[in-house]
């Protein structure tokens, strides 16, 4: 997913210093993954999210407390979602990486591609005429031609949905470890360091503008912007649950970008990066904020005393 955001970020980072330093420009909309549970025997005693650059892993521990074996189910949903053109970042919003293992071992993901049109299920009607219900790169126009009208309107630019489904055994009176791996599509815009959209993004955290400024300043003496990712875990089995959310740098510096610090609501881990701590009582989701500084920042440990 990484080679994606290439060729309009490169260009964005490289003319940031002759943008206006009065705004931020809005790269693109995140795409958040759903990751659900279907509730039974099987209950969840722990969540541990780790995010290292773009890649997700979410631990969930499971206990089968029953006295008989049992299936914990699983889903993982994007939401709806078009083709846009070749330029748009996130062109592929299908998560094909998407992995999933159970006390080490892979488990098989089943995939269920969905595509609406004005509000109705179209996946049988493109099926039946040979496309593909994800909206495709290359449209063939002969095919397309031949789709009928809903609403007196000719089915075109059609959106889809792609949900996973897996299950695992438990054995009974047991424990187990699911393991959701994927490569997050996260929101990202460049932002000015003193602008008032810097500080909204700060506070949605729940973080202190001010101590977030003075730490990339500490950092970065004279930088003025910075890239804002926000990454969104949207978790409906999560409810009332203590999680703990650990943020590692990625192991390669990604376009010369450098992740130096996180806020989140309710975290209680430190601000700079690396980071490691819990959310108390998280109920349903967690949006956590990183910031990079640019490739025009100076290296740590580089500045002159």
């Amino acid at each position: 997913m990484m080679n994606k955001l290439r060729p309009a970020l490169a260009c964005a980072l490289a003319s940031c210093c002759l943008a206006s330093p009065a705004s931020a420009y809005e790269f693109e909309n995140g795409v958040p993954l759903t990751l659900g549970m279907q509730q039974g025997a099987p209950y969840v005693h722990g969540v541990h999210i780790k995010l290292q650059g773009h890649e997700v892993d979410i631990a969930i521990a499971l206990r089968n407390d029953t006295k008989q074996p049992q299936h914990a189910g699983f889903y993982a949903a994007t939401p709806l979602f078009e083709y846009l053109g070749e330029g748009e970042e996130y062109a592929d919003k299908t998560f094909p990486e998407l992995k999933v293992l159970q006390d080490g071992k892979p488990l098989p993901v089943s995939r269920y591609p969905r595509a609406y049109f004005l509000g109705q299920d179209i996946t049988g009607i493109l099926r039946k005429a040979g496309i593909d219900p994800v909206p495709p790169n290359q449209a063939d126009w002969k095919k397309l031609e031949k789709l009928p009208t809903l609403q007196n309107i000719r089915i075109s630019d059609w959106q889809a949905k792609l949900t996973y489904g897996w299950s695992g055994r438990i054995a009974a009176g047991a424990s187990a470890q699911v393991n959701v791996r994927y490569s997050a599509l996260p929101k990202f815009s460049l932002e000015t360091i003193d602008h008032e959209r810097f500080t909204q993004l700060a506070q949605q955290h729940c973080g202190d503008p001010a101590k977030l400024r003075a730490l990339l300043r500490s950092m970065a003496p004279g930088e003025t912007q910075v890239l804002a990712e926000v990454f969104d875990f949207p978790l409906p089995f999560v409810k009332l649950q203590d999680t703990r959310v650990t943020l590692d740098k990625p192991l390669k510096q990604w376009m010369g970008t450098r992740q130096v610090a996180a806020l989140a609501c309710g975290f209680e881990g430190p601000q700079a990066m690396p980071t490691d701590g819990m959310i108390r009582s998280v109920n349903y989701s967690i949006s956590v904020l990183v910031v990079s500084l640019l490739s025009s920042a100076p290296e740590e440990g580089s500045q002159k005393p």
